[in-house]
């Protein structure tokens, strides 16, 4: 079976990021850290991180300008779906499978489903910025974190400027149009499947800036916003709860630092299940604190096992609630 280059560079990054985080790891420590969790907390952890899945259905509805043939509660089943399969399958998959799945049962047109997508990923990342960042002041002024801030914050509010700009003075028909005018300068023969190509991508373009409709509904866009805080709140102190569950004394800032770390490193390249950038991100926020890398390691093992565990039994119930079969996710 051949092999793309894309899964290649993906396990060699992987690779690499292990070799990092177990070089010169005290395995006796490791062991003994993960036998130091206490369950205390499971029992707040569960169902706070199952609030935040209809949450999401809450706030992806608003970003759908509450079209009354959504409902939160399904459009939350539909997330959990998509992040089980982000764990499994690379290059985000799920959320493309998100937008296959919403669009076919509801008649919607797929790219606009996959523009609000889009456009709430980049919600997500302006709300963990704004946690990093509230962090740093609070806690940690360290110069390496506050430029990962400024980056990660140009990043994702210079994307939402630019999609608001697209959105609001939309050239799209202008601008296909000057490229079929283009192109029909050649003879026919060559002129006539670039100009079907560029109508295809015309279409697709039109339809995926209609996800971004919200930007001209304030009371939609408010909520939308407001939701995303409410759940990056809840999943910041759901990831304190964890490493307070090993008793070592850390405030709430741990926890700040540990949920934006671990979610932008899910940005970067690797096999499934996040392997290397998430543990790298850990031992990155609890170094600040001065913890131990076998440590940071054990509590991130337990962190990733706990969330795994969750989204896979719940996404797999919704997987055989809705009847989807792995030959429709393939396909």
């Amino acid at each position: 079976m051949k092999i793309s280059k894309r899964k290649i560079f993906a396990l060699l990054i992987t690779l690499g990021l292990l070799v990092v985080v177990f070089y010169k790891i005290d395995w006796g420590e490791l062991l003994n850290t993960f036998k130091d969790f206490n369950f205390k907390n499971i029992w707040l952890i569960v169902p706070l991180y199952v609030l935040t899945l209809y949450l999401r259905g809450v706030r992806w509805k608003a970003l759908l300008l509450n079209n009354a043939k959504y409902s939160s509660l399904h459009l939350g089943e539909v997330f959990t779906v998509g992040s089980m399969l982000n764990i499994f399958l690379p290059a985000r998959a799920g959320d493309v499978y998100r937008a296959y799945y919403l669009g076919s049962v509801k008649g919607e047109k797929k790219m606009k489903v996959f523009g609000s997508i889009i456009l709430e990923r980049t919600l997500d990342g302006i709300s963990v910025f704004l946690m990093l960042f509230l962090a740093v002041l609070l806690y940690c002024r360290q110069d390496w974190i506050l430029h990962i801030a400024y980056g990660i914050g140009a990043l994702f509010v210079g994307s939402l400027v630019a999609f608001y700009v697209i959105f609001k003075f939309n050239k799209i028909d202008a601008i296909c149009a000057g490229m079929k005018n283009f192109v029909l300068r050649f003879n026919e023969k060559v002129s006539a499947p670039l100009v079907k190509f560029i109508d295809n991508l015309c279409g697709h373009t039109k339809s995926f800036m209609e996800g971004f409709e919200v930007l001209d509904c304030m009371p939609c866009w408010l909520l939308a916003c407001f939701s995303s805080l409410v759940v990056w709140g809840i999943e910041a102190y759901v990831a304190y709860l964890i490493v307070d569950s090993f008793s070592l004394g850390l405030g709430f800032s741990a926890g700040l630092f540990v949920l934006s770390l671990i979610s932008f490193s899910t940005m970067i390249p690797s096999t499934s299940v996040f392997l290397g950038p998430y543990q790298v991100a850990y031992i990155m926020a609890l170094g600040i604190f001065s913890v131990p890398k076998s440590t940071a390691l054990a509590i991130s093992t337990i962190h990733q096992a706990l969330l795994m565990i969750m989204l896979t039994v719940i996404g797999a119930y919704y997987l055989v609630k809705f009847n989807i079969s792995i030959k429709d996710i393939n396909k």
